[in-house]
Order: structure tokens, then C-alpha cells, then sequence
């Protein structure tokens, strides 16, 4: 019997396992009134030069008032944000996706990543039909979800190490599924944005660990649907803090999204070691005008955290 087509399966999401750095709160996404319950309180802000994109429950501030998803995005807006970012958003309802994508059109916001699939702990170059079957679902509904928002970079985590050969190897051998993930998605405009991690993964060990890891995969891809995602965080924790901005250079042909954090701690830029001045000056020397996902927590609570946060990014955005 032959076996079926590949492009009929592959990988599961751990969008809504995969760790986050904030949760929705409050009795409904919308539920929360149609004026915001903050963003009266804040001052309007000038727009940041970058895009830089916060992701929900990272600005609440204030007096401690947790509020609605489309009021965090009025807040964002307010704040002087024109990006927004959120891993989890295939797992909220079309309707509401489709309220935010209408906000963000209105308020010419750019909408950043959300994961299209975090690996199902599959081994990409040993994949089992029923991470297959995952894989393609997840990436079917990151399609669906594309097609409501008109974003085109989505996290995808290729999986998980197989240590019975070497990182290479490995990477080498999942090139052929990985392109039947990109026969999939690039129709539709998707690019699925590869992310080393620092942190293992379902699986164990992440297959990509580093921005040279990511390169030589989309490298070896070779398909408009397959880049890297330059997480500075991710790459601090390996031990290349003092490399970034000529790690980046490295790799740059090959980048399609960037995502700030401070290593260690995983708070706003300035509160760890790594250089994100130098990093966003790189960034502007080499022309980048996409999202920058603010993919970390807050290091103080309430007002006094926002006014940390807005702090950090203005200096860095100056």
C-alpha cells in the first residue's frame, strides 16, 4: 500500500500550552464596557518610531484595573503602539478575531505573530502520522486565522532534538517536511517564522537553539514561507549576549520578524544585560520596518510598572 502524502499531516500547537507571558482576563474578551477603563487615565503618547508590539496583559497598569482585550488594544494605541502581538490568537473565536483585526485596520495598527504550531514534540525528520495529522490542522487554522487578519508572520517551533544524531543531521533530514508544511501555507501568503528557543520544548530539547540553528534550516528550506524569527532574548540565554547585533548581521538574510526580552529576568529592555539600544540602531541601520514582538513580562506592578515599561522603550526607540 503506498503511503499517504505527507503534506496530509504534521505537528501539533502548543499555542495555548506554550508558556505565556500574560492570560485575558475579566468575564469576556469584550465584556468590560466600550470606552477604556485605563486608557481615559493615560496620556496620549507619540508614536513610537518601531513598531514595537506589547501582547495582552502586559500594559495594565494603572491602578491595577485589568481590562478587555479591545480595551488593552485601545490602551496600546494610546501609549503611542502601532503593533500588537499575540502568541495565542487561534485560540480565541473567529468574531473575536475579527473584532481585533477591524480595530487594528481602523487604527493602522500592524498585527505581529501568533503561533501557528509549536511542534507537537515531533521530530521533524521522524515525524509519526498522528503528529502529522496534528501538524496540518494547526497549520489549516493558522491559514484560517490569517485570512480574517491579513498577518503574514506566524511562530512555528520545528520540534523537538533527536539525539541519536547531531544537530545538523537532524536539521538537514526535517528539510523535506518542513517544505511540505511550506506547500501548504505559502499560498496563502504565510510565512511560518522559525524561533530558537533557549527552553526545552514538548519533545525535550528544541531542535533550533540557536539563530545559526534557524538560519541553516530555512537556509537548507530554501521557501519564502519558511524564515527566522529573531527572538534577542532566546539568544542571550544561550550565552550570546555580548554577540547579538554580529550574530543578527549573520543571519540576517534569512530574518522576517524580531522579538525583544532582558536575559536573564524575561522583563523590558534595560533590566537585564543585553544591549537593546545597540540592537534596535542595528535594526534601523539594516531598514527593518516590521513588528518587534515585546515578548516579556513587566518588572513592577501597576503604574509603576507601565512607567518602567514605557520608559525602557522610548530610550530605546530614541
Amino acid at each position: 500500500m503506498a503511503a499517504k502524502p505527507l503534506i496530509c499531516y504534521f505537528f501539533t500547537c502548543n499555542t495555548m500550552n506554550r508558556r505565556q507571558f500574560a492570560q485575558i482576563t475579566g468575564a469576556s474578551v469584550f465584556g468590560l464596557g466600550s470606552a477604556s477603563l485605563l486608557a481615559k487615565e493615560v496620556k496620549k503618547g507619540t508614536p513610537f518610531k518601531a513598531k514595537f508590539a506589547p501582547h495582552p496583559g502586559l500594559l495594565f497598569g494603572g491602578k491595577g484595573k485589568k481590562l478587555s482585550y479591545l480595551d488593552q488594544l485601545k490602551l496600546a494605541y494610546d501609549l503611542g503602539f502601532r503593533a500588537w502581538e499575540d502568541n495565542g490568537l487561534k485560540g480565541q473565536k473567529n468574531e473575536t478575531i475579527e473584532k481585533i483585526a477591524e480595530f487594528m485596520k481602523d487604527k493602522k495598527m500592524d498585527l505581529g505573530v501568533c503561533v501557528i504550531t509549536g511542534g507537537a514534540g515531533a521530530m521533524f525528520n521522524k515525524p509519526t502520522d498522528e503528529q502529522k495529522e496534528t501538524v496540518k490542522k494547526e497549520l489549516e487554522r493558522g491559514i484560517e486565522v490569517a485570512k480574517i487578519t491579513g498577518q503574514t508572520n506566524m511562530t512555528m517551533i520545528p520540534g523537538a532534538r533527536d539525539k541519536s544524531i547531531s544537530r545538523e543531521e537532524q536539521i538537514k533530514a526535517s528539510v523535506d517536511n518542513m517544505k511540505l508544511c511550506c506547500d501548504l501555507v505559502e499560498e496563502h501568503g504565510i510565512i511560518m517564522a522559525q524561533e530558537p528557543l533557549s527552553h526545552n520544548v514538548r519533545g525535550g530539547e528544541p531542535l533550533i537553539r540557536s539563530f545559526a540553528d534557524g538560519h541553516l534550516l530555512c537556509k537548507l528550506v530554501d521557501r519564502p514561507s519558511c524564515k527566522l524569527l529573531a527572538d534577542f532574548y532566546h539568544e542571550g540565554q544561550i550565552g550570546n549576549g555580548d554577540k547579538l547585533v554580529e550574530n543578527a548581521e549573520a543571519v540576517w538574510d534569512q530574518v522576517s520578524y524580531i522579538q525583544y526580552g532582558a536575559s536573564p529576568g524575561r522583563k523590558e529592555p534595560g533590566t537585564g544585560k543585553l544591549d537593546y539600544v545597540a540592537v534596535t540602531k542595528f535594526l534601523r541601520k539594516k531598514g527593518f520596518t516590521g513588528v518587534i514582538g515585546m515578548e516579556h513580562g513587566a518588572s513592577k506592578k501597576g503604574q509603576e510598572g507601565l512607567d518602567a515599561l514605557m520608559a525602557a522603550y522610548r530610550k530605546i526607540d530614541a
